[in-house]
């Protein structure tokens, strides 16, 4: 009976939003120094990952930090100074989250004081029958799993290294340990990144999730920038015939420079409400950024620190530049930002932070009422004008909202 207790104390956080309220006076003044902690955290169990994605730059094998896992006392401490105002945290970017022995532990110190969780996985790891319990007995809030098709042959065309029938398998498996348990949580969601060379799987792919009894499948339209990573020729000749041909799912004139400059006087959440830690303690401007030399900071690892980081010289010039203000902000990489379509992220995190609320408060009511009611599974098509990077789109009300 996990669920109905856990719920309550996310309608128990006065502190967490005050200083909502706090976060977006400051982004709406532009302030220069903020107070408000984060509303939601990117935070990044490791950076190894057993795939090859040829357009992720870990896959790519292209990232400038060293690889690495983060550490349990880390994660403590930062939960220690900013955990009673945060509202949701992704536990993943830039490596596989599983490939962290902690990544339950991690999960479940923030899940205990009542904040949504969401962790992203290829799921193509073997994988314990006590690892499965521990996962969903974390407290999880949803589980985004990366398939893109619904053929081992199509899966390995961009999940290269990865293994179809392991990654069904899993799924599977945890379905059914949530199922003895008698919990609906962690969510299942079935992501899938629609390609040319997999779209005519769509269907497929809808009928197998329902067959599966996953909660939601999400159809995302990828981020197809050949710029970020280098490719082989054989690569760069097949990217360019990846983009989708359904409208609705084609991003690549995104990727081209009329797409990629910065609007005059921005205005950018991700510097007044979130940050993205890595596993070794830096922080990162926003989620898309992977390279060591435009981090904007560095957590100790013993606490107390973040507030000091996220107002050093950088976050501060960067807030000043946007706001119009003299500063010193040349050569930053929020000035030349890859993904200025992504800078409404604070439209995106508020909405979530209110399906949140209300999502936890009929969850709360409603319970006892529906905990065992039949579902089918939702279906989601995340549009072009809609954010692309996979922290932004944590889908809050796939846990809680669906009856």
């Amino acid at each position: 009976m996990r669920e109905a207790s856990a719920l309550h104390p996310r309608l128990r956080r006065p502190r967490a939003y005050l200083n909502w309220l706090r976060a977006n006076y400051e982004l709406l003044t532009r302030a220069g120094e903020i107070r408000a902690r984060p509303l939601k955290l990117t935070f990044d169990p490791t950076n190894y990952c057993q795939l090859r994605c040829p357009l992720c730059p870990t896959g790519a094998r292209v990232q400038d930090r060293d690889r690495g896992r983060a550490q349990r006392h880390v994660f403590e401490h930062l939960m220690d100074e900013v955990g009673d105002y945060v509202f949701l945290i992704d536990f993943f970017n830039w490596g596989e989250p599983l490939l962290n022995e902690y990544a339950e532990e991690l999960v479940s110190m923030a899940s205990r004081r009542g904040i949504l969780t969401f962790l992203s996985s290829n799921l193509s790891i073997p994988m314990t029958d006590a690892r499965v319990g521990r996962l969903v007995d974390s407290g999880l809030s949803q589980l985004i799993v990366s398939l893109d098709g619904a053929t081992a042959e199509t899966y390995g065309t961009y999940r290269r290294q990865g293994r179809f029938d392991l990654v069904i398998e899993n799924m599977k498996r945890v379905l059914a340990a949530r199922r003895e348990r008698g919990v609906t949580h962690p969510r299942v969601n079935w992501q899938f990144l629609v390609f040319r060379f997999n779209e005519h799987e769509i269907g497929t792919v809808r009928h197998m999730a329902e067959d599966l009894g996953v909660d939601s499948v999400t159809f995302r339209a990828p981020f197809l920038d050949e710029g970020r990573v280098p490719l082989s020729e054989k690569d760069r000749s097949a990217v360019a015939g990846w983009a989708p041909t359904l409208v609705e799912f084609n991003r690549y004139d995104e990727c081209s420079p009329a797409h990629t400059v910065v609007p005059p006087r921005p205005r950018c959440g991700w510097h007044y409400m979130s940050s993205a830690i890595n596993w070794d303690g830096s922080v990162a401007p926003c989620c898309t950024v992977f390279e060591k030399r435009d981090d904007f900071g560095q957590l100790s690892g013993t606490g107390g620190d973040y507030m000091a980081v996220v107002n050093n010289d950088r976050y501060r010039a960067v807030r000043n530049s946007f706001a119009g203000r003299p500063s010193k902000a040349e050569g930053l990489v929020c000035l030349e930002c890859p993904t200025p379509f992504l800078m409404d992220y604070h439209s995106h995190l508020n909405r979530q932070i209110l399906l949140y609320s209300s999502a936890s408060l009929l969850d709360a009511l409603r319970h006892p009422v529906r905990r065992f009611r039949a579902r089918r599974t939702r279906v989601e098509v995340l549009h072009p004008g809609e954010p692309v990077a996979g922290p932004l789109d944590a889908d809050v009300d796939a846990a809680t909202l669906r009856t």
